[in-house]
């Protein structure tokens, strides 16, 4: 097994012709793991579906089954079984069937996700971890090692880099001269989580859960790290994790960067990110779905975010490689390390 850590803007030759390019960072916190390309295989990759909460509903199913490369053989919960598929109470349950599984993509709350991934990884699967990867850095971190140890394939799913307007928007900014970015994440935690108490926990992100949606496209935009200079966090006095944000970032040519994260926005959701340059500026809304510059709309891609993700896993399978970046998650740590905390209102769901 090859490990290449990369400098900012190379990309890894084995999957340099995916339409979802990523910006390697040396260094563990965001690393491709690749060993000799392979050719893709004839056969559906089988997979299996670690919970099947909201999000696996409404995203990771329907993009699985509208991808010919995929067939999805089972589903491990607690909740109410996923039709079609076997349906196990456990991963380890269903690594212990028989039922023969190539890969594994997890949809469970980042609180005990580590060592449901190291199941899958010691069982030799490929595996797909949806965002954030894991309740901390380090865990993140231990699990880019066992990819490499295990040889396997490993995405860490940051979804909203694969919104439809992100590609156009990062070529547009590569040849213009950066002066500020302005980022608004704002929805109502009742409409897109009802009833998730993990999220208010330890370990649960509170508005970062969204926000790292954020987090994620602005690292992937950018051509510098990114740093936190300073954070505010909104603590409901009830819970364990902010209900909103305020930070100032920056990079090592000092750029102006700076986030407001709301949980509890009473109106329409906010999601845009307004990035000014000296030749012009570009704002993306819709969680970066739609893509404008100076005010006039332009033409993105029509692949949905999840669609995208999991073409990208199925390329990163067939060439034996791996992406697992995790730039938004240390962004979201640095953001708890050096922020202040401002109790608020209890909140109630």
């Amino acid at each position: 097994m090859k490990i290449i850590e990369c400098e900012i803007g190379q990309e890894n030759s084995s999957i340099a012709n995916a339409s979802y390019r990523p910006r390697l960072t040396s260094g563990l916190l965001c690393r491709t793991i690749t060993t000799k390309t392979q050719e893709s295989c004839m056969q559906p990759i089988r997979l299996g579906l670690v919970g099947y909460g909201k999000i696996a509903q409404d995203q990771h199913v329907p993009a699985i089954h509208a991808n010919p490369a995929f067939e999805l053989v089972a589903v491990a919960t607690q909740g109410r079984p996923c039709a079609g598929v076997e349906n196990f109470k456990s991963l380890g349950e269903l690594l212990a069937s028989g039922l023969k599984v190539d890969a594994i993509a997890f949809c469970t709350p980042p609180q005990g996700r580590f060592a449901l991934v190291q199941e899958a990884l010691a069982a030799g699967k490929h595996v797909l971890v949806e965002k954030p990867p894991c309740a901390t850095l380090g865990e993140a971190m231990a699990l880019v090692e066992q990819v490499s140890e295990q040889g396997v394939s490993g995405l860490f799913a940051w979804h909203s880099r694969y919104a439809q307007g992100i590609e156009a928007a990062r070529d547009w900014l590569s040849t213009r001269t950066l002066q500020s970015v302005r980022i608004d994440w704002k929805e109502d935690v009742r409409k897109w989580h009802p009833g998730q108490a993990w999220i208010w926990q330890p370990g649960g992100l509170g508005v970062f859960d969204p926000g790292i949606n954020a987090l994620s496209i602005v690292t992937h935009l950018l051509p510098r790290p990114l740093f936190i200079e300073s954070a505010e966090l909104r603590v409901p006095s009830n819970c364990q994790s902010p209900i909103a944000a305020s930070i100032k970032m920056s990079d090592t040519r000092q750029l102006d960067i700076r986030a407001e994260f709301d949980f509890d926005h009473g109106h329409d959701e906010l999601w845009s990110i307004e990035i000014r340059c000296a030749e012009g500026t570009l704002r993306l809304d819709n969680g970066g779905a739609l893509l404008s510059i100076d005010g006039v709309r332009q033409a993105v891609s029509e692949e949905g975010e999840y669609a995208a993700v999991y073409r990208h896993f199925q390329q990163l399978i067939g060439c034996n490689a791996s992406v697992l970046d995790l730039q938004p998650l240390r962004l979201v740590a640095d953001s708890f390390f050096v922020g202040s905390r401002a109790s608020v209102e209890p909140f109630h769901d």
